[in-house]
């Protein structure tokens, strides 16, 4: 799975945004070594657990994997003195530790993670030196191998339900792993995002060509595009109108976030975020305010979502209700998570990205966990 998809089944299906109003913007992808914890900041409930920032390092996680037997992985890149190199980690108790990658992963940055036990974990990887691919790797409790993509297939994100179904997106395609080799397969949409539920389901969302936010299914067999709800007074312009993220409890109650791009009615465009959910017919959707945005969404584990939404991490629980929380953010840094899901068999939420050092721009990458 991907960020523990399919955790807990999400009740109740009326949507408000509420205290989900107040957004922001995106953030990007950093990390942690072996945790040298940060003081929280007041007010704060989700604390961080960070390693020291060092002036020619450049350390950030993009890909977060939550197995169902409690295994979870970080992955990302580093940058030190203008060499580039890939980060695994895996979380031991309540430490992440960095994971010795083989020879092979050496040319490139992880994009995304995707595990369903400690012995099927797959990793999106993006060339970062000269070469002539990007690459999948997987990991099977032994030993790696690696998947060679072509350049102009770009893995951005990654789902999976067992070692013979796994799927991988780029900006404009598909791949599917039945066990024995890869296969692409139309999609129809941009994907930004992935989940699977089954060999049988699986979600994707992004946008269309006309800028618009975009989700397509697949049956088994092949994917079907989805009719989205038009979001009234949306702009068509550089920046699409798009889904970022998507949580499936079952085939029919899924989850997406991202932002729409629309006009204020007085000459301005202005973001607003987008919740929608599936409930096996047809998608409904909520819009925040304007300036707001989410990126994020995952399982609480109570039938319930967390999602990251304008600079916040927010709560719905099961019965609708919407809350708050912060992240600690170290003095003069801006904070940027890039991914969260549950630790299985806890109430842990955990949640991984960089924070960016205000003064030199240089980003360390971070943990936080919300008990």
């Amino acid at each position: 799975m991907k960020r523990n998809k399919r955790v807990a089944a999400v009740m109740g299906t009326t949507l408000a945004l509420g205290a989900v109003a107040a957004a922001g913007i995106a953030a990007a992808r950093p990390g942690e070594h072996r945790a040298a914890s940060v003081a929280q900041a007041a007010g704060t409930t989700w604390p961080i657990v960070q390693s020291s920032p060092k002036a020619d390092t450049g350390t950030s996680l993009s890909g977060l994997a939550a197995a169902p037997d409690g295994t979870m992985w970080a992955a990302g890149g580093r940058q030190a003195s203008g060499v580039y190199k890939p980060i695994l980690q895996r979380l031991t108790g309540d430490t992440w530790s960095n994971v010795a990658l083989p020879a092979a992963a050496a040319p490139y940055r992880f994009n995304a993670a995707a595990a369903t036990s400690a012995s099927n974990l797959w990793l999106a990887a993006q060339l970062n030196t000269s070469g002539d691919s990007n690459a999948v790797l997987h990991w099977n409790g032994t030993a790696w191998k690696t998947f060679k993509a072509p350049l102009a297939f770009q893995p951005s994100d990654i789902a999976t339900t067992g070692p013979r179904n796994t799927w991988v997106v780029s900006s404009s395609a598909a791949k599917h792993w039945n066990g024995t080799s890869w296969a692409g397969t139309p999609i129809g949409i941009k994907p930004r995002a992935i989940t699977a539920v089954s060999p049988t389901s699986a979600w994707a969302v992004g946008w269309a060509g006309a800028g618009l936010p975009a989700t397509a299914h697949w049956n088994g067999t092949k994917w079907t595009t989805i009719p989205f709800p038009k979001v009234a007074g949306t702009v068509q312009g550089e920046i699409a109108s798009a889904l970022t993220d998507v949580y499936a409890a079952s085939g029919k109650n899924v989850w997406a976030v991202g932002t729409a791009r629309v006009s204020d009615g007085a000459g301005k465009t202005v973001s607003r975020a987008i919740l929608a959910h599936w409930n096996g017919t047809k998608w409904t959707t909520a819009l925040g305010a304007s300036g707001t945005y989410m990126t994020r969404v995952a399982s609480d584990g109570a039938g319930g979502i967390w999602v990251y939404a304008s600079g916040a991490m927010r709560h719905r629980t099961a019965a609708g209700v919407w809350s708050g929380k912060k992240l600690t953010r170290p003095a003069g840094t801006t904070v940027n998570p890039s991914e969260l899901a549950l630790r299985p068999g806890t109430t842990t939420m955990w949640a991984v990205g960089w924070t960016i050092t205000d003064a030199t721009r240089w980003a360390d990458l971070a943990h936080w966990r919300s008990n």
